[in-house]
């Protein structure tokens, strides 16, 4: 399977550092006085939401440290900042399914409030956040050839309507090229993959989806597995 051959780096769980001492994680949930939002109930809320190797017919969820430090992990999100310093999260989690056709994939990142992920995902549809999306989102794939980085990188991006019970979201599909690879054989003609990612907001929980392949998902899939991830987000909402 090409999937298998490629080493990916899709977007990380650390956004970045806070502001100058910071802020503290103890701001009110959604704006309420209530009590703050625990790493325990980040961590559990990820794991309710996240995709399930049930979820997708036929698929293998890949299991271990599928990224290392050096990936490019989360990035996408970071996007949304549009130079403002980073958030911090509560917590958060991802899951990788692999089927024959695609890899899919799911990131929720938890911020101490409604607010912090209210604007990160706001920043998404800003001209620099989404250039930053294009970008971001066209090395999604990552090899490694005699001790040297090789990125896929953007040909062409479209942003596409987000499915409407999202509420707040962005949809984006990039087409990226792959770089030759000597002695690998890719099980595709063209060296391009399909990177197809939406993200959206429920409470202080920004989620991603995102399907990486050399097609897509049929639409009636890709549709199915967003409203699982928004389902479950309403269902157990923080």
């Amino acid at each position: 399977m090409m999937l298998s051959v490629l080493r990916i780096a899709v977007i990380s769980l650390i956004l970045a550092t806070l502001v100058a001492g910071g802020v503290t994680l103890a701001l009110a949930r959604s704006g309420r006085t209530t009590a703050p939002i625990t790493k325990v109930e980040a961590d559990a809320f990820a794991r309710v939401v996240n995709l399930k190797a049930s979820d997708l017919p036929g698929a293998t969820a890949l299991r271990g440290a599928i990224f290392g430090p050096e990936a490019v992990q989360y990035e996408a999100l970071k996007c949304g900042l549009r130079g403002r310093p980073g958030i911090v999260p509560v917590g958060g989690g991802e899951s990788w399914l692999v089927n024959n056709h695609a890899q899919v994939g799911s990131v929720v990142v938890v911020a101490p409030s409604d607010y912090f992920a209210e604007a990160e995902i706001a920043g998404l549809e800003s001209p620099r956040g989404r250039k930053c999306l294009a970008r971001t989102l066209g090395r999604a794939l990552t090899f490694e050839r005699h001790h040297e980085l090789e990125r896929s990188h953007t040909v062409r991006v479209a942003f596409v309507p987000a499915a409407k019970p999202l509420g707040a979201a962005i949809a984006v599909h990039v087409v990226a090229k792959l770089p030759p690879i000597e002695g690998v054989k890719l099980k595709v003609k063209a060296r391009y993959i399909n990177v197809a990612a939406e993200f959206f907001r429920v409470g202080p929980a920004d989620v991603a989806f995102f399907v990486l392949g050399a097609t897509l998902l049929p639409p009636a899939t890709d549709d199915h597995l967003l409203a699982l991830l928004h389902s479950r987000a309403e269902a157990h909402k923080l």
